[in-house]
């Protein structure tokens, strides 16, 4: 709370007659402040001994090694008993000084302002006037600065800044000249070392939603010594223990603060400034994980997308989609090609930041999944952290071609969520948004008849058992027998029940058990070993769902045959299991770290896992698609040079991907054919467009 003009006049003058009632500890931090102690100590003890006759003033020495310590001993003779002194036999930072001094007090109100002299002790008597029950903080705001010009800019600069990072409403948190209520703040909750334990104070006096008044002080030229804190060496530590405090006071309770969910109790309550925190993290953490990513050129099945898309995405072309037994099941996909093509044409770069954009929202959609209660929003929350940035999925991410795994997951999950909502309210309208959702899930891929199962388990999970609402699953399940039949009754022209890539014989058995263990590796598998072995405890109900949750959304790719398990990028949704399950580790660690007093290591493991999943992401994987895409960009290099036809000797992709690829980065210009072969490898022009990463039969 900011004093009006009124007020603020009123205690610009001191009155004789005033005397402060409570107790009074006054204390200050000091380093190398042998010339400026006298002084500050004189006018400290006139104005105590006029306003209070309950105090006691303390001097924290910091390590100083100018004769401060020698100042301090003859004052403490002149001014015994009031007078204290506490020693740091090193320097130890203006933080540690600042915790000493709030450790040492005695009194029920506590005083502090810097012992360099820069702020007048008589200024004082001013805070002690306003200061009422139920004032936890009386501070000071400078009315001039009075530093050279280059502290004034970075002052202001750091003000404004920290002001904006942490939401502080005062208006000068650098004003070292403030009178605390002890009973408003826990001193032991202070940790900085540096400048920044200003903010940690601060913050936490307005969070406790104590009053908080604001005066004007005066502030003078240092006379002696100089700044230890505009000093390059002073600056980075400070920017670093800003970005510890950071993470500590903003981020770590935006994750932590609310109920645990372990129970499924009561719906968790979050606030909108904490889900927009969230929502910010959560979008950060995808663009940091696939920046690289955009710029990728396109890769194989790319062209066959856009291709795919030119023939069925115009509105001209949905007849013919309607009656393809395979790509209207990717109908969604397609449309959003043609879309993406029509407006921006056929840089890659247009399609690399849908992608993105597609798993942001994606991203977004698993942090929603707080508001189902078997889950909460602090698994959530770090669920979505994980997703966001987990290089696990990244195919369906980096590869455009697989951009129907991004829609499935989006509809499929916006569908789930407005019935974990009816479940909650029965209205018809999130029934129906529900259903209409799931049926744009079926016009992306086969895989989102997992919506139905799914539901089920939503009931099974719920505290009140609702399973009376079981009947509302029944009409999705019907659409699905419906959409498998249709494409059953058209197997002799399905695609993939012709080319060998699926089968309803394949051993899908073993193909999820691999599967489930390659998507686990190496994080879902630690934090399971840890909760197995009761490092962490207890077991949350959140791991069985996350393991329930990769099940019945890996089991409709298990019937694939080209791969032993379960291709990456159709992994993508049952990524959303592991990332439960990561999360409700990274919740029992918590609470096992404050047990043992090292809650620094959680946000080192967090530090750990992102560090290594961007890593991999950046490095091994981008080199791998880079190699991918590479024998088509070689292909378009020598289409360009190349009038007549290109053969081959190796390629690696489909040759129907090499004319696709031709025709589309080609248009407008005179297209060379291709042809790979024995009868190509026999002209002495044939070209190897294979690598080490994609080899392709050599004639």
């Amino acid at each position: 709370m900011n004093l009006d003009t009124q007020d603020r006049s009123a205690v610009l003058g001191t009155d004789a007659e005033f005397r402060f009632g409570p107790g009074l500890t006054v204390f200050f931090p000091a380093f190398n402040d042998a010339k400026s102690l006298p002084l500050l100590l004189q006018q400290t003890f006139e104005t105590l001994q006029r306003v209070t006759s309950d105090y006691e003033v303390i001097v924290v020495n910091d390590g100083s090694y100018d004769g401060t310590a020698d100042v301090l001993a003859e004052s403490a003779r002149t001014y015994s008993p009031h007078l204290r002194v506490i020693t740091h036999t090193r320097n130890q930072g203006y933080g540690a000084a600042l915790r000493s001094g709030f450790l040492a007090a005695t009194k029920e109100y506590v005083f502090y302002t810097d012992g360099d002299g820069q702020y007048d002790p008589r200024d004082l008597e001013r805070l002690l006037h306003v200061a009422t029950p139920d004032c936890g903080l009386v501070n000071g705001y400078k009315l001039v600065r009075n530093d050279p010009w280059h502290r004034v800019a970075l002052g202001w600069i750091y003000n404004r800044f920290a002001r904006w990072l942490f939401r502080i409403r005062l208006k000068d948190i650098d004003c070292d000249f403030r009178l605390i209520r002890r009973s408003a703040f826990d001193p032991t909750a202070l940790r900085s070392t540096g400048g920044t334990i200003c903010l940690e104070l601060v913050r936490n006096l307005e969070l406790s939603g104590t009053r908080i008044i604001e005066l004007p002080v005066h502030h003078y030229p240092r006379q002696h010594g100089r700044s230890q804190f505009f000093r390059i060496r002073s600056l980075a530590i400070t920017l670093i223990q800003l970005f510890q405090v950071f993470i500590r006071l903003v981020v770590a309770p935006a994750f932590f603060s609310t109920e645990s969910s372990q129970t499924a109790g009561p719906r968790e309550a979050i606030s909108a400034r904490r889900v927009g925190f969230i929502a910010l993290c959560v979008t950060l953490l995808s663009i940091l994980a696939y920046a690289r990513a955009l710029t990728l050129p396109f890769i194989s099945d790319d062209y066959v997308q856009i291709q795919l898309s030119r023939d069925f995405g115009p509105v001209s072309g949905w007849n013919a989609l309607a009656h393809d037994a395979l790509y209207r099941c990717r109908a969604t996909s397609l449309v959003l090609t043609y879309w993406i093509e029509q407006a921006f044409g056929t840089n890659p770069v247009y399609y690399n930041v849908a992608s993105l954009l597609l798993h942001i929202a994606n991203s977004l959609l698993v942090f929603a999944l707080g508001a189902w209660r078997a889950v909460g929003w602090r698994v959530s929350a770090l669920a979505a952290c994980f997703f966001a940035i987990s290089q696990r999925h990244s195919e369906a991410v980096v590869w455009f071609a697989a951009v129907p795994e991004l829609l499935v997951f989006l509809f499929s999950l916006v569908s789930f969520l407005f019935w974990i909502s009816w479940l909650e309210n029965p209205r018809r309208s999130y029934y129906g948004a529900a259903f209409l959702a799931y049926l744009l899930a079926l016009l992306s891929k086969e895989s989102a008849v997992a919506v139905v199962p799914l539901c089920l388990l939503a009931v099974i999970c719920h505290p009140d058992r609702p399973f009376r609402r079981l009947w509302g699953a029944l009409p999705l399940a019907l659409v699905a027998g419906g959409y498998f039949a249709m494409a059953f009754a058209a197997r002799d022209t399905h695609l993939h029940f012709n080319d060998g890539t699926f089968s309803l014989h394949a051993p899908f058995v073993k193909v999820l058990v691999r599967s489930m263990g390659g998507l686990l590796w190496v994080w879902g598998l630690v934090t399971l070993l840890l909760f197995s072995m009761k490092v962490l405890r207890p077991w949350p109900r959140v791991v069985p769902i996350g393991l329930a949750w990769m099940v019945v959304t890996l089991l409709p790719y298990s019937f694939l045959t080209y791969m032993p398990r379960v291709p990456s990028r159709h992994t993508y949704w049952a990524s959303v299991g592991l990332s439960l399950i990561v999360a409700s580790g990274f919740l029992a660690l918590r609470n096992h770290t404050a047990v043992l007093n090292r809650r620094w290591l959680v946000p080192a493991m967090a530090s750990i896992i992102a560090i290594h999943q961007c890593g991999y992401l950046w490095t091994v994987l981008h080199h791998r698609y880079t190699f991918r895409a590479e024998p088509t960009e070689r292909l378009l290099k020598v289409a360009r040079e190349t009038k007549g036809t290109i053969y081959a000797n190796c390629f690696p992709y489909s040759p129907i991907i090499a004319q696709y690829a031709i025709e589309i980065a080609l248009e407008g210009s005179a297209k060379p054919k291709f042809e790979v072969g024995s009868e190509a490898a026999k002209h002495l022009d044939a070209r190897d467009f294979c690598n080490s990463i994609v080899e392709g039969a050599r004639y």
